[in-house]
C-alpha cells in the first residue's frame, strides 16, 4: 500500500515563482515562515533550506489558509510582509497536475508555488525492482485518490495500481487473486489492514506500523526497510527448493541401497556408514543457506 512505499515527510518536487524572483531566495522566504508551523508541509519547506538568522516576526495564522508574518527578504532591508499557505490565500494561478502544493505570496500578490509529493522509502524502488526482478507481479492498493496513487506506482515502477481501495475493497481483490490460484503476499501497516493481512498468504508489516497490522502478519520489517521483504522470498524459494534436494537424495539413497542391504548384497558395516554419509551429505546441503 502506498504508506509502505512511503515515509511520514514530504517533499519539494517542483518550485514555480513570478518573474523576477529567483526560486531559491522565495524557498528560503518560505521557510522563514514555515518554521513557525508543525503542519507536514510546512516541515517539508523548512527542511528544505538551513535554518539561519533570518527568521520571521509577527507571524500569525490565517485559520484554515495558512500564516502570515514579517520576513527579512534582504540583509539589512525593511521585512516584507509574506503570506504562506493556500491558493486562496495566496491568489495564486491554477497548477495543473500537481495536488499538493503551498503558495507564497507578498504585498503585490502571488509570488511563487512549491509543489510536495509524498518522499519515498530510499530502498523503495529496489525493493520493487527485486520483487519484480523474481517473476512476482507487484500491486499498489491504495485508500488515496486515483491520481495520487497512479503517480506513486509510476514513480517506484509498479505496473499494476487501484486508488481509492476501502479496507474491504482490498479483501475482495485479494480473494479474487486467491481464487485465480494466485499466492498472494500483502504488505501494509495501517489499522484498517488487519483483515487483509490475516487473509493474504503471507504478510508483512511496518516495524512501525499498527499494532493490530503486526499482529496478523506473519513477518514484521522491523526498521521498515522494505529490502527485507525480497530478501525473504528470495530466502524461501531457497529453502524450498534446498529441500527438494534433500528429499529426492534421500529418495534415491533408499530406494538404491535398501534392497541391496535386504538382498544381503551389502555389509551391515557398510550400511551404517553409508546412511551416516547420506545424513551429512543432507545436514551440509542444508547449511548452505547460511550464506545469504
Amino acid at each position: 500500500k502506498t504508506g509502505t512505499l512511503t515515509s511520514d515527510r514530504m517533499a519539494i518536487t517542483a518550485v514555480r515563482t513570478r518573474a523576477g524572483i529567483d526560486p531559491e531566495e522565495a524557498l528560503r522566504w518560505a521557510a522563514a515562515l514555515a518554521r513557525q508551523s508543525l503542519h507536514p508541509a510546512s516541515r517539508a519547506l523548512a527542511q528544505a533550506v538551513p535554518a539561519d538568522d533570518d527568521g520571521a516576526g509577527e507571524v500569525r495564522e490565517v485559520p484554515g489558509q495558512g500564516l502570515e508574518g514579517l520576513v527579512a527578504t534582504d540583509a539589512g532591508a525593511v521585512p516584507r510582509r509574506l503570506r504562506l499557505g493556500s491558493a486562496l490565500l495566496c491568489h495564486a494561478p491554477d497548477l495543473r497536475g500537481v495536488t499538493t502544493a503551498v503558495h507564497l505570496a507578498d504585498e503585490q500578490g502571488w509570488a511563487a508555488s512549491f509543489a510536495l509529493d509524498e518522499c519515498l522509502r530510499e530502498d523503495a524502488l529496489p525493493a520493487v525492482g527485486a520483487l519484480k526482478s523474481q517473476g512476482l507481479q507487484v500491486q499498489l492498493l491504495s485508500g488515496d485518490r486515483h491520481a495520487a496513487v497512479e503517480r506513486l506506482a509510476l514513480r517506484t515502477g509498479v505496473d499494476d495500481s487501484r486508488g481509492a481501495q476501502s479496507p474491504e475493497d482490498k479483501l475482495a481483490h485479494v480473494q479474487a487473486l486467491q481464487m485465480q490460484g494466485r499466492r498472494v503476499a500483502m504488505i501494509g501497516d495501517g489499522l484498517n489492514d488487519g483483515p487483509v493481512l490475516a487473509r493474504a498468504d503471507v504478510s508483512f508489516a511496518m516495524g512501525q506500523g499498527a499494532p493490530l497490522a503486526q499482529s496478523r502478519s506473519d513477518f514484521i520489517v522491523l526498521g521498515g526497510q522494505l529490502s527485507a521483504v525480497p530478501a525473504v522470498l528470495a530466502q524461501a524459494r531457497r529453502t524450498r527448493r534446498i529441500v527438494r534436494q534433500n528429499l529426492a537424495w534421500a529418495a534415491a539413497y533408499n530406494a538404491v541401497c535398501v534392497p541391496l542391504a535386504l538382498a544381503g548384497w551389502m555389509p551391515p558395516w557398510l550400511a551404517g556408514l553409508g546412511m551416516a554419509a547420506s545424513s551429512l551429505a543432507v545436514v551440509l546441503n542444508s547449511a548452505r543457506l547460511a550464506r545469504i
